[in-house]
């Protein structure tokens, strides 16, 4: 049996991704799986083994951190080794010439786009930043046996590269049958509650749809990504008056986010127009296909191309309020048409866009770098 670590520095052990798709699907086909990963706030699961440790706060820890993952992963004595994380290249390329095991990158962003769209790094930063990431990666990849990454615009990236295109769709067991019992009046947004992710334009544009649809619901299931952006939620809900239409359900374990989703009619979409949003698919648009949710999405290209090949949903311009409120109460007017537009969406999921047709992908990947 062949022995495989996974290594993530940032990501909770219990990560969809990582732990519930990776992890579960190589442990089903024989592998002898171990997961290094940040300490969990509370146990969800113990299907697969977890090697814990502290997560660092400051850049001095995060360092010093980076050795003592490789100590870890060199205890594990596996044959492959599978990190998630960019700040773990250099973990990568440690086991590549000490260890002389192959090491997968698994690319979830793409990771320039990603910092010219931080607003927390200074303007001036971000340029050398950028650079200073491609360089170290280059060199990276020269030692580094494979790259799993999602999307076609983020693997142009790295087709001089042993690569595998690896989406993040849903598993199946989560979402086994097609909702029946919605909420035909409730709207969600899924994930983490960010300003670039077109949150306040999604509210303002909600606060027009009250005024003609005051049964409307919207429930956020996420967290804030700080406590000052989530003031400047709450004070633009209170202006809006609809404090009583708005709920938010911070983070809920993994399995359990499919009750949410499955109960609501809409799922929404509406990140803004930031480097990385512009290549990258996220995870909930797919969750709400396979909950037969109508979607409405943001009018990115390859946002739209998974709308018009399933027939499931609208595109919006996420920066106007105007038409995410029009398209929202298009829906919201017409039951008969949203719940045509979930059963499209549902049905592309059953059809395409699910985790087991990336599985193969997966174990193929797998199996050709370790008979090699």
């Amino acid at each position: 049996m062949k022995k495989v670590c996974v290594i993530t520095s940032i990501h909770s052990p219990y990560d969809g991704r990582i732990y519930h798709k990776q992890c579960k699907s190589l442990k089903r086909a024989g592998y002898d799986v171990v997961l290094i990963a940040p300490e969990p706030e509370v146990a969800e699961s113990e299907e697969i083994p977890l090697i814990t440790f502290k997560r660092p706060s400051g850049v001095k820890e995060r360092l010093k951190s980076t050795f003592h993952l490789y100590k870890l992963a060199k205890k594990t004595k596996a044959d492959l080794y599978h990190f998630h994380d960019p700040e773990l290249m250099i973990v990568g390329i440690m086991i590549e010439v000490f260890l002389k095991k192959p090491v997968i990158y698994d690319v979830h962003e793409h990771y320039p786009n990603t910092i010219m769209g931080r607003e927390y790094i200074p303007s001036l930063v971000k340029v050398p930043m950028k650079y200073a990431y491609v360089g170290i990666e280059k060199l990276a990849l020269m030692k580094i046996s494979g790259v799993i990454y999602t999307t076609e615009e983020i693997g142009r990236r790295y087709r001089r590269y042993n690569g595998c295109k690896i989406e993040n769709y849903p598993l199946k067991q989560m979402f086994p049958e097609a909702s029946k019992e919605k909420d035909k009046n409730q709207i969600i947004y899924l994930g983490g509650i960010t300003k670039i992710r077109g949150v306040l334009q999604l509210l303002e544009g909600f606060g027009e749809v009250v005024k003609k649809a005051p049964d409307a619901k919207l429930l956020f299931l996420g967290s804030f990504e700080s406590t000052a952006f989530k003031e400047e939620v709450d004070q633009l809900i209170n202006k809006l008056g609809i404090d009583l239409n708005v709920t938010f359900i911070s983070r809920v374990p993994y399995e359990q986010i499919s009750a949410y989703v499955e109960r609501s009619a809409i799922g929404v979409l509406p990140y803004l127009p930031y480097p990385n949003h512009l290549v990258a698919l996220p995870n909930k648009l797919f969750e709400y296909m396979a909950a037969s949710n109508a979607i409405i999405a943001s009018n990115f290209s390859h946002y739209a191309k998974v709308i018009e090949n399933s027939q499931g949903g609208l595109v919006i311009n996420p920066e106007d309020p105007k038409d995410i409120a029009m398209k929202l109460n298009q829906l919201l007017s017409s039951p008969s048409k949203t719940k045509e537009l979930g059963e499209n969406a549902r049905r592309a999921f059953e059809n395409t866009y699910n985790w087991s047709c990336e599985e193969k992908k997966l174990l193929e990947f797998y199996h050709a770098l370790l008979t090699r």
